[in-house]
C-alpha cells in the first residue's frame, strides 16, 4: 500500500479529504501544493526544515497564498494554491500529532519591513484553540 493510501485509510475513507481539489475554498486556510499533469500529488510546499520536520506554511488569506505562489514560480514550478477546508486541516493536525515529520506555520497577514513573508510555528492544539475547533 502506498504512503498516501495508508494515510487516507487511517484518517478518512476519501482521498478528497486528504488532497484538496482546485475548487475547495480556503476555510480556514490556503496552502501551496504540488500539481503535476493537472493532479494534486499530495505534496505540500515546504518552506524549510526544523529538527528534520518539513515546515508547511498555511495562509489565512488567499491573497498572501497567491503572492507566495508567484514568488515560488520564479524558482520552482508545479505548485499551486489550494484551499484547505476544516476536514483537510484536521487531517494535517492529526498527522502532526501522530509524529508525521511536519510542522505547521501560520503566515502573518502581510509582509515584514523587508518585504518577506512571516509566520509562526503553531502546534495542533494552538491552531485548534485559535480556530475554536473541537478535536474528534
Amino acid at each position: 500500500m502506498s504512503e498516501w493510501k495508508e494515510i487516507i485509510s487511517k484518517y478518512t475513507d476519501s482521498a478528497g479529504v486528504v488532497l484538496p481539489g482546485e475548487n475547495v475554498p480556503g476555510d480556514p486556510f490556503w496552502a501551496l501544493m504540488e500539481i503535476r499533469e493537472g493532479l494534486n500529488t499530495g505534496n505540500y510546499h515546504s518552506i524549510g526544515k526544523k529538527d528534520n520536520r518539513s515546515l508547511i506554511m498555511l495562509f489565512p488569506q488567499r491573497e498572501m497564498a497567491d503572492w507566495a505562489a508567484e514568488r515560488l514560480r520564479e524558482h520552482a514550478g508545479e505548485f499551486e494554491v489550494r484551499g484547505l477546508s476544516a476536514q483537510h486541516l484536521e487531517v494535517l493536525l492529526r498527522l502532526c500529532e501522530d509524529g508525521y515529520p511536519i510542522e505547521l506555520v501560520v503566515s502573518a497577514s502581510g509582509l515584514d519591513q523587508k518585504g518577506d513573508l512571516c509566520g509562526a510555528v503553531m502546534s495542533p492544539f494552538q491552531i485548534r484553540k485559535a480556530l475554536s475547533f473541537e478535536s474528534n
